[in-house]
């Protein structure tokens, strides 16, 4: 596998990267695309000591099967990088803005019903192998999902001693844009990570702080693109489709629970349980 940013711009590129990153910006997608760009380069313009609009145009013109969202988004990050490169030589082309045709997302995040968070919590809990822990690990990270809105990847980063039970609280590390923050927990929510956790613990995991929280069944801590793989397989199974003909992501719970809570947060209004027989999710967000 071709190392990243090795071509003509890399070194420029990475110089780039590390500038923006040292402002708080992750970057991850713009450093592939940036790579992608910088593949090009090698290929077509091995020789070239700038960027020029032969080669923004040319680099579009490769990528012409993408999304027009997404290919706006690769030129807005070519822009940025040659606003960069302008100011070390002025010779430096950046991009307009109109180089593409004008686009506009129709895209619409599936909002879950409570019936179908439940269906996919009970599915989870029917998973393989019998007697593990990756049932009641699904189970739980759909359940905390659905409660919380937070981001599938800050859940699977958490340790157990982000996991405070008994104030009741959860300390998301070093996420988007390397912020972090504290996130309370609903009693409902607290009881289920409690009986999670004692699962967790009665199956002989590692119970040393730094541990990861939520654990699949290799005693490894779960990985991103497994859960996704693994929610996509039970929406499948439950043959949940959006009302927009699309397959329902895991990232819409975040989406399902903005849309319960931003519209009631002034009314006091208090949502459904998730978790049966528990104190309703919602009581964090009456006091807002």
């Amino acid at each position: 596998m071709r190392a990243r940013l090795t071509g003509p711009l890399g070194s420029l590129m990475k110089r780039h990267l590390q500038l923006r990153r040292s402002l708080g910006y992750e970057l991850r997608t713009a450093e592939i695309a940036l790579d992608r760009f910088d593949a090009y380069a090698a290929d077509s313009f091995p020789d070239s000591q700038t960027v020029t609009r032969p080669m923004i145009t040319g680099y579009l013109q490769t990528i012409s099967d993408l999304h027009p969202i997404t290919r706006h988004r690769q030129l807005s990050v070519l822009r940025q990088f040659c606003r960069f490169l302008f100011q070390l030589d002025p010779e430096n082309y950046i991009p307009e803005g109109r180089l593409l045709p004008a686009a506009k997302s129709d895209f619409q995040p599936h909002i879950y019903t409570v019936n179908e968070a439940v269906q996919l919590m009970d599915a989870a809990q029917s998973l393989p192998p019998a007697g593990s822990l990756r049932p009641h690990t699904y189970s739980t990270l759909i359940g905390l999902l659905w409660a919380s809105g937070l981001r599938g990847g800050e859940l699977v980063r958490l340790n157990l001693e982000d996991v405070d039970l008994e104030k009741g609280v959860l300390h998301i590390r070093q996420t988007k844009n390397f912020k972090s923050r504290l996130v309370p927990l609903t009693d409902s929510a607290r009881v289920a990570l409690l009986a999670y956790r004692d699962v967790r613990a009665r199956l002989g995991m590692a119970q040393d702080p730094q541990s990861p929280f939520f654990i699949n069944e290799r005693k490894h801590r779960c990985a991103r693109g497994t859960v996704i793989g693994t929610f996509r397989m039970l929406t499948r199974q439950l043959g949940l489709t959006s009302a927009y003909g699309r397959e329902p992501r895991l990232h819409d719970l975040r989406h399902s629970a903005d849309s319960r809570v931003m519209p009631n947060v002034s009314k006091g209004i208090c949502l459904p349980a998730v978790w049966r027989g528990a104190p309703c999710l919602a009581d964090r967000w009456k006091s807002a």
